[in-house]
């Protein structure tokens, strides 16, 4: 079990960009030497072995200097450059000191790794609704304004990026807000899944709306359909692919929604927050198999892999904890290992297989307590939660209480903006 209360260091505020036509090109190029000069780097330091003089950080931008003065890297902006091969350097760093965490810098992509940072940040504010930042070799640029100005204004860095679906952004680097809540003295237990995306102990489920209508799901099958039918390299692929980018933007953005609002609603009303600590990335693997012992179910396991992956129980956890690290009053974000919650009576701790009778049937073979199977796995997580946190909850094994402290009265999930 573990019990995370961690401090975030600086936080992006993303705000849309919306650049003239004229000014497209100056971005492009930005992104284009940006993602050459990381690659130059990664080259060079691919290049090291045993022995050889160690490449630095100063070492690379004394080169850089000398290629801007010999190449067409010099009509490029030398902030932007120089700035890549910083990144780069923190890249290895992060994967020197954590390499289970961070991997190993890779190569970047046309058309997938499309961005550059902006070192010394200028904004101004045009009105209520737009603001300007400057942009190196290219001047002020409009950006639509949805945060408090001063969080803004605030930024350190910023960074400009172009997503598949042919959107700009401006991310600023800001000090992280505090989160403003009160004390309620409530608990509550968690339980991830992919009918209802959270269930609660009290017996409240949150189901994630629908990423995409029935007609858009449809024309997204059409145009998957249709890029498989197309030459590579052509421009009506590429037509095809930005079509379906956009798509798939929309299902990313309303994923994004629920999880702030129903994380912002869940760090405003509880203590403490008793989650399944799951291995997103084992729960993933894939049924296939091998040929000499091919797997079983192989595409109803892949659909239940799109759900998950849908529903995304990582990003969910990552905002209910960054949130948590910023409340002005403690709350504690405890995980639990989620073995044999879905099995365990909550009532009597009687433990079997045989106890839950279906996706949402749970009926105790011992003492006949009958429930939802959600609501009594979200009550054994909120028991271990409570144990391992010291809060008077009752360990694995022993009787569970079914009653427990209830949270206040507030809104139903995902009805504030975060």
């Amino acid at each position: 079990m573990s019990h995370r209360r961690h401090n975030i260091g600086p936080v992006s505020i993303r705000e849309r960009l919306y650049p003239a036509q004229e000014d497209l090109a100056v971005l492009h190029m930005h992104c284009a030497h940006a993602r050459y000069v990381w690659n130059l780097g990664l080259e060079q330091r691919g290049y090291w072995r045993r022995g050889m003089p160690s490449i630095s950080a100063h070492a690379q931008q004394r080169s850089l200097a000398q290629a801007r003065k010999d190449t067409w890297l010099g009509e490029g902006s030398s902030s932007v450059q120089q700035q890549a091969l910083f990144d780069l350097d923190r890249a290895f760093k992060n994967f020197w000191r954590n390499p289970s965490h961070f991997g190993r810098p890779s190569w970047r992509k046309a058309g997938i790794h499309e961005g550059f940072a902006v070192r010394d940040l200028k904004t101004r504010r045009i009105n209520r609704r737009w603001g300007e930042v400057q942009v190196p070799k290219l001047g002020w640029v409009r950006f639509r304004i949805t945060r408090a100005w001063a969080e803004i204004a605030g930024g350190t860095s910023a960074r400009v990026t172009l997503d598949r679906a042919g959107r700009w952004h401006v991310s600023f680097t800001t000090p992280p807000k505090p989160f403003e809540r009160t004390g309620t003295g409530a608990v509550v237990g968690l339980d991830m899944g992919v009918v209802s995306a959270f269930t609660t102990s009290d017996g409240e489920h949150s189901v994630m709306p629908q990423l995409l209508s029935p007609g858009e799901t449809q024309r997204k099958r059409r145009l998957e359909r249709k890029l498989a039918r197309q030459q590579k390299g052509s421009k009506r692929r590429e037509r095809t692919k930005h079509q379906i980018a956009r798509l798939a933007a929309k299902e990313a953005d309303r994923r994004k929604d629920f999880i702030e609002k129903s994380t912002t609603a869940l760090v405003r009303d509880f203590d403490v927050v008793c989650v399944e600590d799951l291995l997103v990335k084992n729960m993933l693997r894939s049924a296939r198999g091998t040929v000499e012992a091919p797997g079983r179910r192989v595409r109803q396991k892949a659909g239940l892999n799109r759900a998950i992956s849908s529903v995304a129980f990582s990003a969910f956890r990552r905002r209910l904890e960054d949130k948590a690290a910023c409340a002005t009053a403690p709350v504690a974000v405890v995980a639990v290992p989620p073995a044999f919650t879905s099995q365990r009576c909550s009532h009597c701790g009687h433990t079997a297989p045989q106890n839950r009778k279906s996706q949402a049937v749970f009926v105790c073979g011992a003492c006949g307590y009958e429930a939802h199977a959600d609501v009594n796995a979200a009550k054994n997580i909120l028991a271990a939660g409570l144990a391992v946190s010291g809060r008077g909850g009752t360990p694995h094994g022993q009787p569970v209480r079914a009653e427990h402290s209830g949270p206040v009265k507030r809104q139903p999930l995902g009805t504030e903006a975060a």
